[in-house]
């Protein structure tokens, strides 16, 4: 007998609302003789044909842009709303974490809007009451618990219904985008228990702009675009390609003219008007260094005003806009750096350890202690290529690429 399915979606269709001209429009078609698919020629559709099969116990993360059609997907898998054509089916008891205040009255308190969302997954009042310890121990709302939700912050509300959500023995796990308004501690308190949950054989349908959460979390990965699919297989595949289609790019000045000063911020006493990256022994212009290999950058300055004292940053941005490191002008040698005239800037930087992949440089300057005088985000991008000691550590990405040494020892 086929093992069943966590979840099933067969060419799921989602449009919202009842669209008029759409509607008139296939009335139109009908009167004269024309017959179009409803699917092919009437929109706008939130989600369009959209099909994939999760394995009980598996992790699948879900990432795309705001409007890409994420949470529709999740609410027609949870059964909050139906899909226009096609279907979906879940197996199993599931918990859907959609909306901060899914199945949350704010006229109750927390505790008992703890017992009205085991309610709503089929407990009674009296097992309710025996997972309360335990819960309230995970939420560490303390005695706001007995306060109503309506004076709650949107962090304690995710607090409250994450805390419901990985004690009711759930075997399907919906959760989206709710982490994002917690704080640090309890952000990675509830990664802990999702690396629980998913080594227990729950089932994890997670959306989020957190990558690393993804590659953490999740054992497969889709990438839905417009409503679709756009791409489906592991979190480090399926996350480059969603960095490499949504980069927004419309700052990066490489092979560009120089942008126009009134469309950047700060004082402008100098202005970047261009920036390369140069090998460090031969000068020649790169695209790309190994990791581990050193790197010149060089920013050419338009000087307006005579800029004696200045703090200028550089700053390396993976494709997730996680800033990996500041390069700053050391005040140790401002005073040789004084700008006078048009010139530029030299810094190397050696041994970037960076793992494979495609990174971006923001540069900033600033007054000491004063205004902004220059920033450009994503002014650069470059691309670092690896070595096979590299390769082996992809698996695991990480941020950085740390050389070491493995030995067998014997026992102290």
């Amino acid at each position: 007998m086929p093992k069943q399915l966590a979840v099933e979606a067969r060419d799921l269709w989602k449009r919202y609302g009842f669209p008029l001209r759409p509607y008139l429009r296939q009335r139109w078609d009908k009167l004269r003789g024309q017959f179009v698919d409803d699917r092919e020629a009437y929109g706008p559709w939130a989600l369009r044909e959209v099909s994939f099969a999760i394995e009980p116990g598996e992790s699948l993360g879900i990432v795309g842009k705001n409007g890409a059609g994420k949470s529709t997907l999740l609410k027609l898998i949870a059964g909050v709303c139906p899909a226009t054509h096609g279907n979906v089916q879940a197996n199993g008891r599931l918990f859907p974490m959609i909306e901060l205040s899914s199945g949350i009255h704010r006229e109750l308190t927390g505790r008992e809007n703890i017992k009205l969302l085991g309610a709503i997954m089929g407990f009674t009042a009296r097992q309710m009451d025996a997972k309360m310890p335990e819960v309230e121990e995970f939420s560490e709302l303390g005695n706001w618990l007995d306060q109503p939700v309506w004076q709650y912050s949107s962090g304690m509300q995710a607090r409250l219904g994450f805390s419901v959500a990985v004690n009711v023995d759930a075997e399907i796990l919906l959760i989206d985008e709710v982490l994002s308004v917690g704080d640090v501690n309890f952000r990675k308190k509830c990664l802990n228990r999702m690396d629980e949950l998913a080594n227990s054989g729950v089932t994890i349908i997670f959306v989020t702009h957190n990558p690393y959460a993804i590659e953490r979390i999740c054992q497969r990965a889709l990438y839905i675009k417009d409503g679709r699919i756009a791409a489906e297989g592991s979190p480090h595949d399926i996350l480059n390609a969603y960095f490499e289609s949504s980069m927004d790019r419309s700052t990066i000045i490489e092979e560009m003219p120089v942008i126009s000063a009134a469309q950047r911020e700060g004082t402008g006493s100098f202005r970047v008007t261009g920036i390369s990256m140069h090998d460090v022994e031969t000068k020649q212009v790169i695209k790309s260094i190994a990791t581990g290999d050193s790197a010149l950058f060089r920013i050419a300055l338009h000087v307006k005003e005579p800029t004696p004292h200045y703090i200028f940053s550089i700053r390396i941005i993976d494709p997730a806009g996680t800033v990996l490191s500041f390069v700053d002008v050391p005040m140790s040698t401002r005073r040789q750096l004084a700008l006078t005239r048009d010139c530029a800037l030299e810094c190397q930087i050696d041994h970037i350890n960076l793992l494979p992949g495609q990174y971006w440089v923001d540069l900033r300057a600033h007054e000491v202690a004063g205004p902004v005088i220059d920033a450009l985000s994503y002014a650069f991008s470059f691309t670092v290529e690896g070595h096979n000691a590299v390769i082996e550590q992809l698996e695991n990405r990480g941020l950085i690429y740390l050389p070491a040494r493995w030995t067998l020892a014997e026992p102290s």
